[in-house]
């Protein structure tokens, strides 16, 4: 699976790439409006049945299984129409929010038939990962970010922004076609009936997920709205830019996180048990992560104009900030995931709107006086506020506070990023910042060999 996360990730930054070449920062910013638009419908209508789904399926013996099987496939079909609905209904009055004309309805309505392929695409997803077929559902993405890429790349040269709105559309609709038949050809679809039981379980198991995916999407659509509004399409371009590496790159470590840690942490005998799997996976989470952040905080500069173009660097002080605010991700997430699994979904959700909100607030307060850095700087600030409450709310329902071994990693992966960032401040080329990112992720390595033996 994360060699294809790769795969699918380097599609995403060569799209990107050939739009900022072609368009500049402007298209970018359309990117990210589109994604955005696309990203909160899916988000609410596919109702956390990626990771329902899997629970739902895996969890149940044999023979129940197909029946499993048919409630997510009829679920996932039941809401790809809703999310198709709710395009329809919001592409006028969010269009005209957003642009406040009629100038992207088209690119708005075109991109918004993803949603549909999205939320099946989860569904379908579910199935597979459920049943064990890693391997297939691997290729199948693969096949998907190649295919979809090659089909759209020519639309962007022929006909524009409708062709970027097009892209994104085939990046979606090829990786579900391709979905759609492996689930079919291995779970037919007369296999077993739904059980009403069992979607009710779906809905109220993917309630908490679905919350907590949609406010995340809806604060940083709201942000790009108000950066539009105040600075033009050109700046939230530039805050996209920023924003797609910072969360892309380490989001291998999330997406594991929601395929392997989210069964696990649920399946756990006890809190305590619960509390242990959940501090395991923020040692590990930092690991893993620490390396990535580290490369974009020393070098940050050539990753810009890397993925994005030399005219991009207005996004490299947005890019530092929002580095730090995924680090704290990386410690927050696990703690969610385990509150979640275990029956404190209000808390999660709670903690949830507040972190979003200030996302949502700050810029209004930070933007006039900081200029664009005001966003990424609220983003980061709203991770620290995010961070501080789940620790909180985890102590209260364990009764425990995090262990010294891991408050001593989040202490060295602290000093050890602060450590990069200041080596490199006052440095002039580009590569200086190979140098403390190879020192760090030999250290990670070994220290994470040396975990594993110990285990």
């Amino acid at each position: 699976m994360g060699g294809a996360q790769v795969i699918v990730l380097i599609a995403g930054f060569v799209r990107a790439k050939i739009v900022a070449v072609v368009f500049g920062a402007a298209g970018i910013g359309l990117i990210g409006v589109l994604n955005g638009f696309n990203g909160n419908i899916a988000s609410f209508t596919s109702w956390g049945l990626a990771t329902s789904g899997v629970r739902i399926i895996a969890g149940a013996p044999e023979s129940d299984k197909p029946n499993k099987i048919s409630a997510v496939r009829y679920l996932g079909r039941q809401l790809s129409w809703v999310g198709l609905g709710i395009v329809v209904l919001s592409l006028w009055p969010v269009g005209r929010a957003t642009f406040a004309s009629d100038k992207y309805m088209l690119e708005l309505a075109v991109a918004g038939l993803a949603v549909p392929c999205l939320v099946a695409s989860a569904a379908w997803s579910a199935i597979l990962q459920a049943a064990g077929r890693l391997k297939a559902l691997a290729k199948v993405q693969v096949i998907g970010a190649i295919a979809g890429l090659l089909i759209g790349l020519p639309l962007i040269y022929l006909v524009g922004t409708l062709g970027v709105a097009l892209s994104i559309f085939l990046a979606a609709a090829v990786p579900a076609i391709a979905l759609w038949d492996d689930a079919r050809r291995h779970y037919p679809t007369d296999m077993a009936p739904a059980n009403e039981s069992d979607v009710r379980y779906l809905l109220q198991l993917g309630g908490a997920l679905m919350i907590v995916g949609w406010l995340a999407q809806l604060s940083a659509y709201i942000v790009r709205l108000i950066i539009i509004r105040d600075h033009g399409l050109e700046a939230a371009g530039y805050y996209q830019a920023a924003f797609a590496i910072a969360g892309s790159l380490p989001g291998f470590v999330f997406v594991a996180m929601g395929a392997d840690f989210f069964p696990r942490i649920s399946a756990a005998r006890d809190e305590k048990e619960a509390a242990h799997l959940a501090e395991k996976q923020i040692q590990a989470g930092l690991l893993l992560g620490l390396p990535l952040l580290a490369g974009l905080l020393t070098m940050g500069k050539l990753c810009i104009h890397l993925l994005y173009a030399n005219s991009f660097d207005a996004a490299i002080p947005l890019l530092s900030w929002m580095v730090w605010g995924v680090f704290l991700r990386l410690i927050a997430w696990p703690l969610g995931y385990w509150l979640l699994a275990r029956g404190s979904a209000s808390a999660v959700i709670a903690s949830e709107t507040i972190g979003n909100t200030v996302m949502v607030v700050l810029p209004l307060f930070l933007i006039p006086y900081f200029g664009l850095t005001g966003a990424a700087l609220g983003f980061c600030i709203s991770y620290v506020i995010y961070a501080g409450l789940m620790i909180a709310i985890a102590r209260r329902r364990s009764g425990l506070w995090l262990s010294a071994p891991t408050w001593l990693s989040i202490s060295a992966a602290t000093s050890v990023l602060l450590l990069a960032q200041f080596s490199v401040s006052h440095a002039e080329g580009l590569y200086w910042g190979l140098i403390p990112t190879a020192f760090i992720a030999l250290g990670c390595f070994w220290t994470y060999r040396r975990a594993l033996q110990a285990d």
